[in-house]
């Protein structure tokens, strides 16, 4: 089966540089991650039973905006009270970011992350907003890591190759192979979990899947880290050796 994807190709400014040599910084101070990190899946599953939801990315390409619902899933039922977010107020987010109309296909042109980050740092959604936002470099493996491990989640882009959907439809890894069958469309999905393997989890069209870190030097063509505002409120930091409030307002003093 075929879903879809949705990325546009990846989008930087002289504040998105700025803000990744701050997370940078502040992630190589903290050495190497823990091996396997820690597991706010379960928080999402005892709900949910393992269905994250599609979020309408089976018939639009709003994968960002469906990103962003599984991060808010995550990030509020470990903060005490999970926020499910249905496919229509999925859809009008991506509705609100992009313009697109259901009622006419050629609205659904995708979007790109950091174009959505903006508006959830600004605008929010569900009564949550980014507090501050940050690139992270994707070939940077430990601090991919690091990005689950103290903000739950970490947003990557892929440029998603065939293989990846039949990978995905056989209930396999994804994983680098001699013929993956060219690229089919830019996908955003989100690290939710790592383990002592060093394999990835990201949830993608309601799933959680695995995904190898070979895959991830191949494919991946951008990740951010969020800290989204419910995250923050509970502590989420707390416990990581960093300082949070002080990571957040050196993000927040980056304005152009």
């Amino acid at each position: 089966m075929d879903f879809k994807t949705g990325r546009k190709p990846a989008r930087y400014t002289r504040k998105s540089f700025a803000r990744g040599i701050v997370m940078a910084r502040a992630l190589d101070s903290l050495g190497l991650p823990p091996s396997a990190s820690s597991d706010y899946v379960m928080a999402v599953d005892k709900i949910t039973g393992g269905d994250w939801g599609m979020d309408g990315n089976d018939t639009a390409g709003d994968c960002t905006c469906a990103s962003t619902a599984h991060q808010l899933m995550l990030h509020s039922a470990n903060a005490g009270t999970m926020i499910q977010p249905t496919a229509e107020q999925t859809l009008a987010l991506y509705s609100a970011i992009t313009g697109f109309n259901p009622a006419d296909p050629s609205t659904d042109q995708g979007a790109d992350e950091l174009s959505v980050i903006e508006y959830l740092e600004k605008t929010g959604w569900l009564g949550t907003k980014d507090t501050a936002a940050a690139n992270i470099d994707p070939l940077n493996i430990a601090h991919l890591k690091w990005g689950v491990q103290l903000f739950g989640a970490a947003r990557l882009g892929v440029n998603l190759p065939q293989s990846a959907m039949d990978q995905f439809n056989a209930g396999q890894p994804w994983d680098v192979i001699a013929n993956d069958g060219g690229i089919i469309g830019g996908h955003d999905v989100p690290i939710v979990k790592y383990d002592a393997s060093g394999v990835f989890y990201i949830v993608t069209w309601a799933k959680l899947q695995p995904m190898t870190p070979a895959f991830v030097a191949k494919y991946v063509e951008e990740a951010h880290c969020e800290m989204n505002s419910a995250w923050i409120e509970a502590g989420g930091l707390g416990a990581s050796g960093i300082d949070g409030k002080q990571l957040i307002a050196d993000l927040q003093q980056v304005q152009n």
